[in-house]
């Protein structure tokens, strides 16, 4: 088990003039990701999904609840353990900066500062999400949108983490560009061991890469299944719901 969440809550409070009023957003969820898997997290907009991506992340605090990472406590984490792969892959990218100072800029961050091992990194994590050399002197404006977000992936793998959270990483992109993204992460996600958590609310998307989905509405878990056979079987209501608008 490489992350373990207990109880989480979340919720936001608006002061008025004469009252207070409370939007819960995630309502006493408890889940498991294990080690080495795509663990999908899918649902319709506004249910929770990337609220959860952004509390592991340490983007948001919980109200309550607990979040044990590599059965430690996530404020304990090394920061570089867990990363992020965000939707639109431009606004991810300085475009004043070329890919390899863009790639480099984690490593730095994290005390790496020797150039030759600096120049090393980037070159074969370019090669890892399957662009050439020619594109370190490139700039973002330079590039397709999937090539883009190949460099967005780049950034979070760049640092050997365990955890990568992505939240819709390829909905800005058109089909024959997102199976390709789809199927760098599958690689990635087998050849480096590395765990994905993968929020969606796109169905055929969560199909083709996950292992195990997790199905929330309103804040709150409708259920937890292996990816097949929630596609042929669902347990809740609301995920029959889902599949009907796909059938």
């Amino acid at each position: 088990m490489i992350l373990k969440v207990e109880n989480l809550s979340k919720f936001y409070e608006k002061r008025g003039y004469f009252s207070k009023e409370k939007k819960i957003v995630l309502k006493n969820i408890s889940f498991d990701v294990k080690k080495g898997e795509i663990f999908s997290i899918i649902g319709q907009s506004g249910v929770g999904k990337s609220t959860i991506g952004k509390i592991i992340l340490g983007i948001e605090k919980e109200s309550s609840g607990n979040i044990k990472f590599l059965s430690k406590e996530l404020s304990k984490r090394e920061k570089k353990d867990i990363q992020m792969v965000f939707q639109d892959p431009y606004s991810s990218l300085n475009p004043a900066m070329k890919i390899k100072d863009i790639l480099a800029e984690p490593l730095k961050a994290n005390g790496i500062i020797e150039r030759n091992e600096i120049e090393s990194l980037v070159k074969n994590t370019l090669h890892e999400v399957g662009l050439s050399e020619e594109y370190e002197n490139k700039y973002p404006n330079e590039l397709s949108g999937g090539q883009r977000q190949r460099v967005v992936i780049g950034c979070a793998i760049i640092l050997k983490p365990k955890l990568i959270v992505c939240d819709e990483p390829v909905a800005s992109l058109d089909l024959a560009v997102q199976k390709q993204i789809l199927d760098l992460i599958k690689k990635i996600n087998r050849e480096n061991g590395i765990t994905f958590i993968f929020i969606s609310h796109d169905l055929g998307v969560v199909y083709n890469i996950s292992d195990r989905v997790m199905v929330l509405y309103k804040g709150e878990i409708q259920e937890i299944t292996e990816v097949e056979e929630f596609f042929s079987k669902p347990k809740s209501e609301y995920g029959k719901y889902l599949l009907e608008g796909i059938r």
